[in-house]
């Protein structure tokens, strides 16, 4: 049993199975978060300005079936983003069907998914990696830089039928919030620019894991040493 929060414009007092929209991270479902911090800057960034709400749920786990990508690597959390989010550019697109093909994990029969967070300014970091222009291990420090933090999917009927209202509160947009997540996000595109510089004009190689890399030696996740090995191994 834990306890999980949701920001939002309004009071949901029963999530609706299916209420949602299919291009969020990991489909349509109900996202939470275990973080209540992270649900009220959720809210007040990403609701209604004038009403900004955190829903705080009881959720119980027994006899639920859980998929942590954080288990999986972030490959398949990337997978996971870009095979319902889709893409913005073409040349992003065909690389991220391939790597869909390879690492998408394969989620039938999970009630809840863990796993990263990205909103709608984030997927430009993903973008970044399927052009090759940054490694996973800076994709994972982008995401960790920006505090997007981890989220809570419940994806199957029985997951709805596991949680329970208990309250709700009223949020205001702090100025905090709001400082912290513009300085975040200005940090990460002034990244992005700096490594597109970098190897358009300098001809920087990108070292380490990177998308081309991916997909021309399939990988498989370790998570005991918390990294990838070649799956020939």
């Amino acid at each position: 049993m834990i306890k999980v929060f949701h920001g939002s414009d309004h009071i949901i007092k029963i999530p609706r199975y299916m209420g949602g929209k299919t291009d969020n991270d990991y489909g349509n479902g109900f996202y939470t978060t275990e973080y209540e911090e992270r649900a009220r800057s959720w809210a007040t960034l990403n609701g209604n300005p004038q009403k900004s709400i955190v829903n705080m749920y009881q959720l119980d786990l027994d006899g639920l079936n859980i998929l942590d990508l954080n288990e999986r690597g972030v490959l398949a959390w990337i997978a996971e983003v870009v095979s319902n989010r889709g893409t913005n550019q073409e040349a992003a697109s065909i690389v991220g069907e391939r790597l869909v093909e390879l690492y998408a994990p394969n989620h039938d029969g999970y009630d809840i998914i863990k796993g990263y967070r990205a909103d709608d300014s984030y997927t430009q970091v993903v973008e970044a990696f399927l052009l090759n222009q940054i490694n996973i291990f800076e994709v994972e420090h982008l995401f960790y830089k920006g505090s997007l933090g981890n989220q809570i999917f419940l994806k199957s009927k029985k997951a709805f039928e596991h949680i329970k209202w208990l309250e709700s509160y009223e949020v205001v947009m702090l100025e905090e919030y709001k400082n912290s997540d513009m300085y975040a996000r200005r940090e990460v595109n002034r990244f992005l620019k700096e490594r597109m510089k970098a190897i358009l004009i300098d001809g920087y190689t990108v070292p380490g894991i990177t998308a081309r890399y991916a997909i021309q030696n399939p990988l498989v996740y370790n998570h005991e040493i918390g990294g990838y090995e070649n799956a020939s191994v």
